[in-house]
């Protein structure tokens, strides 16, 4: 490829950024009009997937995966590196907005309400993050899918061979600082004027003993029995696994509430079902995702098996059709007595 083809490749690809920024931006500005848009949801899913990103890849690997979606040429394995990348950028995203809306709805359960019509506002606008995080997801596809499609086609300069791979211990010291300053700071503006009461409070809902004990202890026990030769991808298996029994356990304990007209066997199944949702998408978006990123940088695998990629897209998606569950579940009962 000569440079003026690599110029005009980069302007291209700059102009594609460009049009991706303005659909961003016309996404946030809708909200605004209609008031719907959630301002600790953008900060969260902002700093999150950077903090997320450093987490499994080192600066050299983040570098690279930009300057490659922008149309610098490089080595086939080079660019089968960085379409990995973007790929996880937009597992990412997708993850911690379902992630972002489980906190968000939480705050929202357990603060203070002025009423159904209160309550049931904030807890519409929580799920408002999931959409900023498929958006993030869907922009990062893009370079993702256009790099792979280049490596399929054998593009590429001549491969000069492995070169070294940086361990980025600095950056997942730094990228799990960040995530805990993150999510710290996104809860205190939730809570802040709102205070926590009752058996739906953020501490109630996430220090939730049993929910923890079957995310993790049934991940520990499936990892224990897979070994150590399968790696991560045994982390990605049991919280998703573990995740979504624990879903349906929540689920089949609101039935019985709903069955028994028990408003605390209700308000316990969606405090299990939050603090489960929240478990185990926490665990795969800072423990089980960045061990394989890591794996898949540094040569141990290829890439992700089919299990994990399922376990990114799916169990995200039946939380968030879990929310929305409880969504439902808060406010019939309130409901029922005035109809």
């Amino acid at each position: 490829m000569t440079k003026n083809e690599q110029h005009e490749a980069r302007g291209r690809a700059l102009v594609r950024w460009l049009f991706a920024a303005a659909f961003v931006f016309s996404v946030v500005l809708s909200g605004l009009f209609s008031e719907t848009t959630n301002r600790a949801g953008l900060f969260y899913l902002a700093l999150g997937s950077v903090a997320a990103a450093l987490m499994g890849f080192s600066w050299p690997e983040i570098g690279a995966a930009f300057r490659h979606a922008f149309g610098s040429a490089a080595p086939r394995e080079s660019l089968r590196r960085s379409a990995y990348f973007w790929e996880a950028a937009a597992r990412n995203a997708w993850m911690l907005g379902v992630l972002g809306s489980a906190l968000n709805l939480t705050v929202a359960l357990g603060g203070d309400s002025g009423g159904i019509q209160d309550i049931s506002d904030r807890m519409i606008q929580s799920f408002v993050v999931t959409l900023y995080g498929l958006v993030l997801a869907v922009l990062c596809l893009v370079p993702a899918t256009k790099l792979a499609a280049l490596v399929e086609r054998g593009a590429g300069v001549p491969d000069p061979g492995p070169g070294p791979v940086r361990s980025g211990l600095f950056e997942r010291v730094a990228g799990y600082v960040l995530f805990a300053a993150v999510l710290g700071l996104t809860v205190y503006l939730l809570v802040e004027g709102r205070p926590q009461i009752g058996r739906l409070s953020i501490v109630s809902v996430f220090l939730h003993g049993p929910a923890l004990l079957v995310v993790l202890g049934g991940t520990i026990a499936l990892a224990l029995f897979l070994g150590a030769g399968v790696g991560a991808r045994a982390l990605t298996m049991g919280f998703g696994l573990t995740g979504l029994v624990g879903l349906l356990m929540g689920f089949i304990q609101a039935l019985f509430g709903f069955v028994h007209t028990s408003v605390r066997e209700i308000s316990g199944a969606i405090a299990f079902i939050i603090s489960v949702a929240s478990f185990a998408l926490l665990g795969l978006v800072a423990v089980a995702a960045p061990l394989e990123d890591r794996e898949v940088m540094e040569g141990r695998r290829r890439g992700p098996g089919w299990l994990s990629r399922m376990s990114w897209v799916v169990f995200p998606l039946l939380a968030f059709l879990f929310l929305l569950l409880t969504f439902i579940m808060v406010i019939m009962p309130m409901k029922q007595p005035g109809g």
